[in-house]
């Protein structure tokens, strides 16, 4: 994926630009497209979350076809706790400080920092696509066993919630030790 940090720099305006080289503005508009960058990655996240809501619902779907009553309902937790992770990933702190004297003050590199983070998270989402991908293709088939990969998924899911969960608590941590 390219930096997405890149494009937002070089996708100022003339205004922006302007703003970028006066003395004290400089720092807040690094700031502000850096959050702006993260923002648009978390966006991009958020997809690849909404792609495994969209598989787990197909398989829940191919299981309500072949009348598997049983698997359905937890295939529907399944799908709840999915849409839960993509609305708090799309939804999540962007890092935000008061001008004065806030207690944490988020600065540049902790929003570098953020941003790292985040892209970090891109391998985990990835996992999770093709493990719901491999449970719709499990629920649309005759073999293995669902309820183990059910179970797979849930543990990824809950360990990408705590993961991306610690992700402004890292940064703050390393803010507040300034």
């Amino acid at each position: 994926m390219a930096d997405i940090r890149d494009l937002v720099t070089e996708d100022r305006g003339i205004i922006k630009k302007v703003q970028a080289f006066l003395p004290g503005y400089k720092k807040y508009r690094n700031c502000e497209d850096l959050r702006s960058a993260d923002n648009l990655l978390r966006i991009e996240l958020a997809k690849k979350l909404k792609m495994v809501e969209m598989n787990i619902s197909a398989a829940r779907e191919e299981l309500a076809r072949k009348m598997d009553l049983d698997n359905i309902t937890i295939l529907g937790e399944l799908a709840n706790r999915a849409h839960t992770l993509t609305e708090k990933v799309k939804h999540a702190e962007q890092g935000y400080a008061p001008w004065i004297s806030g207690d944490v003050r988020i600065e540049e590199d902790e929003l570098k920092m953020l941003y790292d983070y985040d892209l970090a998270m891109f391998e985990g989402a990835e996992k999770l696509v093709a493990t719901s991908r491999s449970l719709n293709e499990l629920a649309t088939g005759n073999g293995g066993n669902l309820r183990e990969m059910v179970k797979s998924i849930q543990n990824h899911i809950a360990d990408y919630d705590r993961t991306f969960s610690e992700r402004i608590s890292k940064v703050t941590k390393v803010a507040q030790e300034r």
